[in-house]
C-alpha cells in the first residue's frame, strides 16, 4: 500500500464525484458542486486518513479552513509549510516505515502512528495539501458550502446520499456541462471574431497573423514537422500547457528551477508532426512560415471535441494558442 498515494491521491480521485444541481442542496441554499466536493474530501478525512494514521481530525479541518483555496504558508511545530515545499516535507513523513507503523496500529485504539509533535505536523500537512489542491480545481469552490459538507460528514448529517450524487454526476458530465460549454464557447468565438485583425476559415478556425514569417519555409503538408513555442489557454484565459517560460504555471517554473536549473528562464521549443496534433493546429500551422507568429482560436470540434482532455479542457471547450514557429521541416 502506497500511503503517499492513498492520502494525497484520494483527494484528486474525489474530484471525479461532482454535481451541478440538487433539490435538497438548493433548499439548504448551498452551492451543490462545492458541497459535494467537500463531502468527498470529508469522507476521505473521516474514513481513511484519520483512522489509518491516527491523526488529529480537528487540526486537519482547521488548517483546511484557514488556508482554503490559497497559497499562503502555515507553521506547525516550527516547520513552515507552503505550496513550494509541501511535497518535500511529505516525503520525510510518508516514508517506507509508515506502512509498517500503520499496520501495527490497526485494531489498537491506543496505538499511535506518529508521536505528538509529528502528529501535529502531518495533520497540518494533510489539511494544507487539501487547501492548496482546491485552488487548482477546474471550477470555483465556495468555502461555506464546502466546509459545511466536511462537517456534515463527521456529524452524519449529509444532504445527499452516494446514490443521489452519482445520478447528478452522470447528468452533469453527460448533459449539463457539455451543453454549457458549447453555448459559452460559441459566444466567446463570436465575440473574438469581431476583434481587429481576426480572420475566419471555412472550418470555423479563427486566426490572427501576428507576423507572417518566411513564405519560402512553410508547412504545406500534414506530414510536415514544425518546431514551435506556445502557450495554450482556455476561453477563461487559464494556461493549460506552455513551453514558453513566461507563460508557464508557477509550479512548473519552480520544478524546473529545482530539477533542471540550467533550463530556468528559458523557452523549451518542441517539434510536432502536423498529422499528430489537433485539427486546428494542423490547419493553422500552414498559415505562416518559419519565424512567424499566429494566434489561433480553435472551436471544440477542431480541438478535443465532446470528450475534452484532462482536468483543464472540458467537453466542447474551445481553445486559444499563441504560436511562434521556430522551424519547419518539409517531409
Amino acid at each position: 500500500m502506497n500511503m503517499r498515494k492513498t492520502v494525497f491521491g484520494a483527494f484528486l480521485a474525489g474530484f471525479a464525484l461532482l454535481v451541478a444541481n440538487s433539490a435538497t442542496a438548493a433548499e439548504a441554499k448551498i452551492d451543490t458542486l462545492s458541497y459535494i466536493t467537500g463531502q468527498q474530501i470529508g469522507h476521505t478525512i473521516h474514513e481513511e486518513i484519520v483512522p489509518q494514521m491516527k491523526l488529529d481530525y480537528n487540526v486537519i479541518v482547521k488548517t483546511l479552513g484557514k488556508l482554503f483555496a490559497s497559497d499562503k504558508s502555515i507553521k506547525a511545530e516550527g516547520i513552515t509549510i507552503n505550496p513550494e515545499n509541501i511535497n518535500d516535507i511529505a516525503k520525510e513523513y510518508f516514508n517506507e516505515s509508515l506502512q509498517q507503523r500503520v499496520i501495527a496500529a490497526m485494531g489498537n485504539d491506543t496505538a499511535q502512528v506518529f508521536n505528538a509533535k509529528d502528529k501535529k505536523i502531518v495533520s497540518t500537512l494533510i489539511g494544507a495539501d487539501f487547501a492548496y489542491s482546491i485552488k487548482k480545481a477546474p471550477y470555483e469552490v465556495e468555502k461555506k458550502s464546502f466546509m459545511k459538507a466536511v462537517n456534515d460528514v463527521r456529524e452524519g448529517k449529509e444532504l445527499l446520499t452516494l446514490e443521489q450524487a452519482n445520478a447528478f454526476i452522470e447528468n452533469y458530465f453527460t448533459a449539463v456541462l457539455p451543453q454549457k460549454n458549447k453555448e459559452e464557447g460559441e459566444k466567446w468565438l463570436a465575440k473574438t471574431a469581431k476583434q481587429k485583425g481576426v480572420q475566419k476559415r471555412a472550418s470555423g478556425l479563427l486566426f490572427r497573423i501576428e507576423a507572417p514569417g518566411d513564405a519560402n519555409i512553410k508547412a504545406d503538408s500534414d506530414n510536415d514537422v514544425v518546431k514551435v513555442i506556445y502557450p495554450g489557454r482556455t476561453k477563461d484565459g487559464k494556461v493549460f500547457d506552455s513551453n514558453r517560460w513566461n507563460d508557464m504555471p508557477k509550479e512548473r517554473q519552480e520544478a524546473i528551477r529545482k530539477y533542471q536549473p540550467e533550463q530556468a528562464g528559458k523557452d523549451s521549443p518542441i517539434e510536432f508532426p502536423l498529422d499528430r496534433v489537433i485539427k486546428g493546429w494542423t490547419e493553422g500551422m500552414k498559415l505562416i512560415g518559419k519565424g512567424g507568429r499566429i494566434t489561433l482560436w480553435i472551436p471544440a470540434e477542431l480541438a478535443y471535441g465532446e470528450k475534452g482532455a484532462g482536468k483543464d479542457i472540458g467537453p466542447n471547450e474551445p481553445l486559444c494558442f499563441d504560436v511562434e514557429i521556430i522551424d519547419v521541416t518539409n517531409k
